[in-house]
């Protein structure tokens, strides 16, 4: 218990982490807001596709709070010192999985939703934002321990790369 509590001090009880998470909030809210439009849009009457429609309302909304959260990281949480090409196309990557996983995770949330527990979108309309939210909190400590690798790993790259006069 007391190495899961000092992993748990140093890795996320930091200022770092704080700011990831203010950052993540405003990526949270950014992706809620497109996600309910784009549901909106897409939604029919019947409920039939509302599996579908949550990916793929996800899928628009995760990559306009990617965007966002990349830079809003890179700038005021993860400063590396050198910013590549190879770290944007890493992040990216790291975007792309974490979208993959909690799109599949979205689509799985929203079905239970629907069909389980019959939670009708109509009656109650907020109810489509619980499967979106439960997919991204599940992630955020995954998304932060390799965002916290891949903006370290590319900047040393850089770094020793600039010290070998490469």
């Amino acid at each position: 218990m007391n190495k899961i509590w000092t992993f748990i001090k140093k890795h996320f009880l930091t200022r770092k982490f704080i700011t990831f998470g203010i950052i993540g909030v405003v990526n949270t809210l950014i992706h809620m807001l497109v996600y309910g439009l784009i549901y909106n849009l897409l939604s029919d009457q019947t409920n039939y596709l509302s599996a579908m429609i949550a990916f793929i309302a996800n899928a628009i909304a995760f990559v306009s709070a990617s965007t966002f959260s990349y830079f809003a990281n890179a700038y005021f949480t993860f400063k590396p010192k050198h910013k590549t090409t190879v770290q944007f196309s890493a992040v990216i990557l790291v975007f792309l999985a974490r979208w993959l996983v909690s799109s599949l995770m979205a689509a799985g949330f929203d079905y239970t939703v629907v069909h389980w527990i019959g939670l009708d979108y109509e009656i109650y309309p907020l109810a489509k934002y619980i499967a979106p939210f439960l997919a991204s909190a599940l992630l955020i400590p995954v998304a932060y321990l390799a965002l916290n690798i891949v903006f370290k790993k590319t900047s040393d790259i850089k770094e020793n790369q600039n010290k070998q006069g490469v």
